[in-house]
Order: structure tokens, then C-alpha cells, then sequence
């Protein structure tokens, strides 16, 4: 998350609770949506991860797991969740097979990554136009492992059967390309802040279905 220590926790507050509410709301009306309900809860995490690097910004020593950490969050969490959410909320079985099989190359994908985590020498921190901008000592990825990212992230939440989440996804989208143009030295820690309060569209999807089953029901009374 951006802007300073306070912002961070205050988010980390609010979407955890965020996050229980839907997840609950989830367990009573649509077990298909738990795992799009969990995404508040990660994002709730990540920022308490970075309420960390900021207080520890000023020893780099101290702050270094928790840079790790929070790189490894942004880099290897989404890959894998977006796809594997969007199968486990999917009716329709191809659609379902193919989010199943972006998931596995999600797998594919963080292995990777983690591997190139692994051999950095450390994670600079700098502090860029009010956000933390963070860069790994690594030979950086090719642009195709980029892109692979992007499209296992978004594309299942564009493509979903849910309108809510197709919101939820086109906005992860624009944003994307927004923090790039606004702030690319601190890009996904600024994507991550965006992506983090637009999940709060998810609670939509879960209502939605609270909705349908009240109203089938109804029907069958």
C-alpha cells in the first residue's frame, strides 16, 4: 500500500473485516464464491506485510523479510487464486476446465518467480511520489513472463459468469495500466492498494447470489 505507515494499517483493518463479512456471507449463501471472498482477506494481509516495511524502512537489514514477503505476495499470490477462484465460482464446464488450466500454469508461473526471488541479492526500498517503490536484485523477467501474469490475474475475472466480478476485473485492468503510467517505479505496490479497495466489488457477486436463492425459495413455496 502507498502514502504512509497509518494508511496501511487502516486499510489492513478494513479489509480484513471486509473479508470476514464476506467470507461468512459466503459460507451461509454461496460456497462457490468462498475463494473470491478470501481475496479482501488477502489483500488485508498484504497490507499489514507492508505496514512492516514501513516501519522497518530505515533499517534495510531488519526490513528485508518483510520486503520478501510482500514481493512474494504480489508476485505469486494472484497468478495462482485469480484462475483457481474463478473455477471453483464457475457452472460451466469448459470455461471451468480452462480457469483450471490457468491455474496450473499459475503454478507453473510462481515457481518461477520464486525461484528468481530466491537468487536476489536483497530487495532496495525506495520511496517514490508518496509510495514504496520496491526493487528486487534479480535479473528481471522476460516481458512475456509479464504478460502471462496479467493475463492469468485478469482474464478469468473478465471472462467470469458473475457480472460483479467482470466489473471487479475490467477495473483491475484499468488500473493496471494506470499505476504504470502515474508511478512505474512503484507500480504494483500502487496496483496492489487499487486492486485491494476494488475487491470490495466482490461482496456485489456474493449479494447477488443471496438474492437468487432467497428468490428460488420463493418459488418453491
Amino acid at each position: 500500500m502507498c502514502y504512509s505507515l497509518e494508511a496501511s494499517i487502516t486499510a489492513g483493518l478494513g479489509l480484513g473485516l471486509a473479508g470476514y463479512g464476506m467470507v461468512s456471507k459466503a459460507l451461509r449463501h454461496d460456497r462457490r464464491m468462498l475463494l473470491f471472498a478470501l481475496f479482501p482477506v488477502v489483500f488485508s494481509a498484504h497490507q499489514f506485510v507492508e505496514a512492516a516495511v514501513w516501519l522497518t524502512r530505515g533499517d534495510p537489514i531488519a526490513g528485508q523479510p518483510f520486503r520478501y514477503l510482500y514481493t512474494l505476495i504480489a508476485f505469486t499470490a494472484w497468478p495462482v487464486l485469480t484462475p483457481f477462484a474463478a473455477a471453483y465460482a464457475e457452472s460451466d464446464p469448459e470455461r471451468k476446465r480452462l480457469w483450471r488450466t490457468m491455474g496450473q500454469v499459475g503454478v507453473v508461473l510462481d515457481i518461477y518467480l520464486i525461484a528468481k526471488l530466491a537468487g536476489a541479492d536483497g530487495i532496495d526500498l525506495t520511496i517514490y511520489r508518496h509510495s514504496l517503490a520496491y526493487d528486487p536484485l534479480f535479473e528481471r523477467p522476460p516481458l512475456a513472463a509479464d504478460f502471462l501474469y496479467l493475463v492469468l490475474t485478469v482474464t478469468p475475472l473478465i471472462f467470469s459468469e458473475r457480472r460483479a466480478i467482470n466489473i471487479f476485473g475490467v477495473a483491475v485492468l484499468i488500473t493496471f495500466f494506470m499505476a504504470l503510467a502515474a508511478n512505474r517505479p512503484a507500480w504494483y505496490s500502487v496496483w496492489c492498494l487499487a486492486a485491494a479497495l476494488f475487491s470490495l466489488i466482490i461482496a456485489l457477486a456474493i449479494e447477488g447470489a443471496r438474492s437468487s436463492n432467497y428468490d428460488e425459495l420463493e418459488i418453491q413455496r
